[in-house]
């Protein structure tokens, strides 16, 4: 199944649950990126109308140079997509941190974005993070409508 297909649309309103344990080492694992946008694969399941967070991947921004700008790592994503259709987790989401920036998306956000899943910004100010908050992009308007986050 191809990120963004028809069959990956139909939970669009699904709250985000992700489990405090799990919340607390993504935060950190922004704050370490820092000054640099840190990024990961966001892993789980999906109970109508929930997507839960199980587990996530930290991934290597491989966007060339700037450190204001992520990329998730091809390879990283290709294997965890490749676990999903054997019947590992699915893949949720997105994760990435917005340092010295509000955890809102930016135009690069949107431009790259894929629609059903859901991206996670943490903001991070000289190194400590933030309240994170959740996104999906609506494709039919062009723009992120936040989601909720609830607890696991």
């Amino acid at each position: 199944m191809s990120p963004g297909s028809e069959a990956r649309r139909e939970l669009q309103d699904a709250a985000l649950e992700i489990g405090s344990g799990i919340l607390s080492d993504i935060l950190e694992a922004a704050a370490a990126g820092y000054p640099r946008e840190a990024c990961g694969i966001l892993l789980g399941r999906l109970n109508e109308p929930k997507r839960i967070v199980e587990g996530y991947r930290p991934t290597p921004n491989r966007w060339p140079e700037r450190g204001d700008r992520y990329l998730i790592d091809p390879e990283a994503l290709r294997r965890a997509l490749g676990a999903e259709e054997a019947g590992g987790p699915r893949v949720l989401g997105f994760y990435h941190s917005h340092p010295d920036a509000p955890p809102v998306p930016s135009e690069t956000d949107r431009e790259l974005a894929w629609p059903w899943y859901y991206y996670v910004i943490i903001p991070v100010a000289q190194g400590t993070p933030g309240k994170a908050r959740v996104w999906e992009l609506d494709p039919e308007a062009g723009r992120f409508v936040e989601r909720s986050l609830a607890p696991a």
